[in-house]
């Protein structure tokens, strides 16, 4: 075996370097010579792991505790013509969105939503609120309390105050008052007489959205993460070793179904860290890749444990939602994302502020039907 993909000591591996160079995108091995597979199909839970510098395109990781898989109810009514032979989650939103459009003056039951778009209420707050910044119900209200702006202002009966809240599925007229002023800062009859303009919430544009194989990259929010701390196994993993065998998403996979339960002080037991770090004088031959959980102390676990400690600092963090299990997240996708990621770097104000990135995955949010990946990229404002 080659030195470099073997396991060091602890005290060896808790040595910092004196400099984490950052990740150029030049160094990752073109596309066409890179293969991949789903994960093992039969596999009901489980991380899909990356271990590889930034946009190196490996698979990325994923986990749930095993379960039967979800099986959908039928959609409350067909999906529209345009959404056909769109990908999957785009396609999901897309329907969603042009339901609520379409019950804008109905009253818009949760359930009937979740059937129409295949999942679960829980996933399909979670897949809306990444779209659009605001939990679900919260947009159809504001999306119905603008469209109702136009109404109140008819000079016709349809016009009253009464008549615009029967009108977009209030059932009583305070209620409707309540929620317009809370949404506006005005009430319906002061937006009437008065001269002051509003801000509406228009439907969502997921032009903002990146489509990629089976899933959809959201624009990155931004964080600042105090210094913390991760502790599990780390090894040395050349990179043409990863793409031909896998070997970071093997060791994941291992490491999450055994190990990862024995760390003790975990800081949210269901989450898995994939740690990828550039240490200097492998270039771009290798990377060290940590299967890790976070930790609130270190004391007393350098013995046992491979550890490493992150800075206080600036990230992007890019969320990818798929219609299926993270388990089976593939380098394709991860390319894909990694692509996006280069992309927006290059146009935005940012470069990236140090030479280690990891991903985030909670496994009880994963399902069969249900992939949802953070990406942690720390950032430096080049304006600054």
């Amino acid at each position: 075996m080659n030195k470099r993909s073997q396991r060091r000591e602890p005290g060896e591996l808790n040595k910092k370097p004196d400099h984490l160079p950052e990740y150029r995108p030049d160094n990752r091995p073109p596309e066409e010579a890179v293969s991949g597979q789903p994960g093992d199909p039969d596999r009901s839970g489980g991380p899909t792991l990356a271990g590889v510098p930034a946009s190196s395109g490996q698979p990325a990781p994923g986990s749930a505790a095993p379960e039967p898989p979800v099986s959908p109810s039928p959609p409350a009514s067909p999906p529209s013509r345009e959404n056909f032979g769109r990908p999957e989650t785009l396609g999901t939103i897309e329907r969603v969105l042009d339901e609520v459009e379409r019950r804008l003056t109905d009253k818009v039951v949760l359930d009937e939503l979740a059937e129409h778009a295949y999942l679960s209420k829980f996933h399909l707050h979670r897949l809306m609120r990444a779209a659009t910044g605001l939990p679900l119900m919260e947009y159809i209200r504001a999306r119905k309390l603008s469209a109702s702006a136009h109404a109140l202002l008819d000079t016709g009966s349809s016009g009253t105050v009464l008549g615009t809240a029967l009108a977009f599925g209030f059932e009583h007229e305070q209620s409707y008052i309540r929620a317009f002023k809370r949404q506006f800062g005005v009430t319906p009859a002061q937006f009437r007489r008065g001269t002051a303009q509003i801000r509406l919430v228009e439907r969502y544009d997921t032009s903002a959205l990146k489509e990629i194989r089976r899933g959809v990259v959201f624009e990155p929010t931004f964080v600042i993460k105090p210094r913390s701390l991760y502790a599990g196994r780390r090894a040395t993993i050349p990179l043409a070793e990863n793409f031909e065998r896998h070997t970071a998403n093997a060791q994941g996979v291992s490491f999450f179904y055994g190990e990862h339960a024995q760390i003790p002080r975990k800081l949210k037991p269901s989450v898995y860290i994939g740690l990828t770090l550039y240490p200097p004088e492998y270039g771009a031959e290798a990377t060290d890749y940590l299967t890790s959980a976070e930790v609130s102390s270190l004391e007393g676990l350098e013995a046992q444990w491979d550890t490493a400690e992150l800075p206080a600092g600036k990230y992007a963090v890019f969320t990818y939602i798929g219609r299926f299990h993270p388990e089976h997240l593939t380098i394709h996708e991860l390319n894909d994302i990694w692509n996006y990621m280069d992309e927006w770097l290059l146009r935005s104000p940012y470069e990236q502020a140090h030479g280690h990135h990891f991903e985030y995955i909670d496994a009880a949010l994963a399902r069969e039907d249900y992939c949802e990946a953070d990406l942690y990229i720390p950032i430096r404002d080049l304006r600054t």
